[in-house]
C-alpha cells in the first residue's frame, strides 16, 4: 500500500545507536500514523543492526548490490519504498528526527519539491574547522555552478518528492551522492528549500565519512554535476 511518507535510514554498524534513531523517528512521524514507513538499509552491518532495528519496528532491507556505501544503500532503501515524499537521514542520532514534519510540510503543500537541513542555519556539534570550511567551499562552488544560494547543499538530511529517485539510477555510490540528488533536483526544476537543523554529535560507534576522503569527493561530484549542467548535458 502507499504510504504518504517513507524513512529511509542507510546504516552499517549502527545497533547501539538505532534504539534512540527510531524511537525519535516515530514521534517525528506520529503525525501521519499509518501512512508513514521507516525503512532500515543494512550496509553490510557486522553487528546486530539488522535484528535490532526489526525488534524495533522498522523495515529492514539488505543492500544486495555488491557495492558497499551510502549512495547504494540509499538507492536500496529508495527502490523499497512506497511514500509519496521521501526523508533520508543518518543512523547515528546526529539528525534530529523531530524537524521531519517541518521538512514535509512544504512537500505536502506544494511549495518545494525538496527540503535541505541545514547545519549553517541551525548549527553542528560536529563541526571541527576542516568540516566548516570544507562545506563553505563546496556549497560555495555548487551554488557558482548552478546559480543557487543553499547554505549547505550536502547535509544528509534531505526530503524529497518521490519523483526525484522513482525509476532513476544514481551513479554515485557513497556519499557524495547527497551532491548528485540536489543536483538532479535543480535540473528537474524543483524547487528546494532549506530549515535549519542542529547536528547533534553521535552517541555511539565510530564516525563513517572520511573528512578529506569524501570531501575530495564531495568536490569531484560538484565539478562532474556542475560542468554537466552548465554544458547543458
Amino acid at each position: 500500500m502507499e504510504k504518504l511518507v517513507s524513512v529511509v535510514i542507510p546504516a552499517r554498524n549502527e545497533a547501539q545507536n538505532l534504539p534512540m534513531v527510531l524511537r525519535e523517528v516515530r514521534n517525528g512521524i506520529s503525525k501521519w500514523r499509518g501512512a508513514a514507513e521507516i525503512i532500515v538499509v543494512d550496509d553490510g552491518s557486522t553487528d546486530d543492526t539488522a535484528a535490532v532495528a526489526s525488534r524495533l519496528g522498522a523495515r529492514v532491507v539488505s543492500n544486495n548490490s555488491g557495492v558497499h556505501g551510502k549512495g547504494s544503500a540509499l538507492q536500496a532503501g529508495f527502490a523499497a519504498s512506497s511514500g509519496r515524499f521521501i526523508v533520508m537521514m543518518d543512523a547515528d542520532y546526529s539528525h534530529n528526527a523531530l524537524d521531519i514534519p517541518a521538512m514535509v510540510a512544504p512537500l505536502e503543500k506544494g511549495d518545494a519539491g525538496m527540503v535541505i537541513g541545514s547545519r549553517s542555519l541551525g548549527g553542528s556539534a560536529e563541526y571541527t574547522l576542516t568540516r566548516t570550511v570544507g562545506n563553505v567551499l563546496i556549497t560555495s562552488l555548487f551554488n557558482t555552478f548552478f546559480r543557487t544560494s543553499f547554505t549547505d547543499a550536502i547535509n544528509g538530511f534531505k526530503a524529497f518528492r518521490r519523483e526525484l529517485v522513482a525509476g532513476r539510477r544514481y551513479s554515485a555510490s557513497g556519499f557524495e551522492i547527497e551532491v548528485e540528488l540536489v543536483a538532479n533536483a535543480v535540473k528537474a526544476g524543483m524547487k528546494i528549500g532549506e530549515i535549519p537543523s542542529h547536528e547533534r554529535a553521535r552517541r555511539a560507534g565510530r564516525m563513517k565519512s572520511r573528512t578529506v576522503r569524501d570531501g575530495i569527493r564531495f568536490f569531484l561530484q560538484v565539478l562532474k554535476e556542475g560542468l554537466a549542467f552548465r554544458l547543458g548535458m
